[in-house]
């Protein structure tokens, strides 16, 4: 177990732990903010646009800081998990959505299960 402190008061970390309702909205905007990069990427690779580019590296490091935010709650295997899972399964949404790339009824499963898996972290 982790040792952490909170506005001076120590609390401890199990490696499962129920998030509250801050930590999780980090957990999403965090990845949100990965999968919008992620597609940024990808189009400056496909159009070249310098301003999809120049995005990504601005807000890239504001992910990191708030994935750095998380780890302070969760440990790292927790929070890692969570937030790529999320990435991936946000990731093939939108190529399917954004970019019309077929997903196959396997990769849909495997979205499901992939969030399914995000809940079992979240069990205590």
């Amino acid at each position: 177990m982790k040792r952490f402190t909170e506005r001076g008061r120590p609390i401890v970390q199990k490696a499962l732990m129920k998030m509250d309702l801050t930590v999780w909205a980090v957990v999403l905007l965090c990845a949100a903010l990965f999968i919008l990069c992620d597609g940024l990427s990808a189009h400056w690779g496909k159009t070249g646009s310098g301003r999809s580019l120049a995005i990504v590296m601005l807000l890239s490091p504001v992910g990191y800081f708030m994935f750095a935010f998380i780890n302070t709650r969760l440990n790292l295997a927790v929070t890692g998990a969570l937030v790529n899972t999320i990435v991936v399964a946000g990731a093939v949404l939108i190529g399917a959505v954004v970019f019309k790339e077929e997903v196959s009824k396997a990769q849909y499963l495997g979205i499901a299960l992939a969030l399914a898996a995000v809940t079992l972290l979240n069990v205590d």
